[in-house]
């Protein structure tokens, strides 16, 4: 019972802060206003909601003067939740493109600025992935999960490549990200929230230019293994 009363709370709490937010972009004359509230307003009250004690150790390492994409791995629900409490950035967000036909999501990323992809065949993919390295280079840092969806089993499981392209066509470099604690928390496929302690560490940042499309593999395998290692 106290489970489903977690989760109707954060479902309210986050679609309403998604409808309300962008409200405000025309007063103050800045389209990052939203990624803003979702760092300082909604992340810290949906880790309460959640139960969550949650700790951040490497902001340091994070680049403030450019702008980067962070590669985390992927547990539960929770995790954007905690990433957006965690990182110092504004984070831009990527969907599939037919996220912004979906109601109040849609119309949030959009306002806010997030990135869409067009995925429908090979050919508009890659022009996405161009307007999407395009928008990287000129400022916005992105967050992606490697693991393309929730690990079923609590473990780091294979990564996808998606976001080692990005990064070589943007130039920037990869932000390894470490969470720990949320799978125990809200495991996939369940509808129990057990309040616990979950970890952010924040790597060093990973230089996209030793790697090139011809040793990619070895570029994941430095991102897979750097967030192993801080498990």
């Amino acid at each position: 019972m106290i489970s489903y009363l977690r989760i109707t709370l954060m479902i309210i709490w986050t679609f309403s802060l998604m409808l309300i937010a962008p409200l405000f972009i025309p007063f103050v004359m800045n389209r990052q206003f939203p990624l803003m509230v979702a760092r300082t307003v909604f992340a810290p009250v949906l880790m309460k909601i959640a139960g969550i004690d949650i700790s951040v150790s490497g902001k340091e390492n994070v680049p403030a003067d450019k702008p980067v994409i962070f590669v985390s791995n992927h547990f539960s629900h929770l995790d954007i939740g905690c990433l957006c409490y965690s990182l110092p950035k504004n984070l831009h967000f990527i969907g599939k493109k037919e996220l912004i036909w979906t109601p109040v999501v849609g119309w949030y990323m959009w306002v806010a600025g997030h990135i869409f992809v067009d995925r429908t065949n090979k050919k508009k993919a890659l022009k996405s992935i161009t307007k999407a390295a395009k928008k990287i280079s000129e400022g916005k840092s992105v967050v992606l999960f490697a693991e393309g969806t929730r690990s079923k089993t609590g473990k780091v499981e294979s990564f996808k490549k998606g976001a080692f392209h990005l990064a070589l066509q943007a130039g920037v470099d990869i932000v390894p990200v470490s969470i720990k604690g949320t799978y125990e928390v809200w495991k996939s496929g369940t509808n129990t929230i057990t309040p616990g302690k979950v970890s952010v560490i924040i790597g060093k940042p990973i230089d996209s230019s030793k790697f090139d499309k011809n040793n990619i593999n070895n570029f994941v395998t430095a991102v897979k293994e750097s967030i192993i290692a801080m498990q």
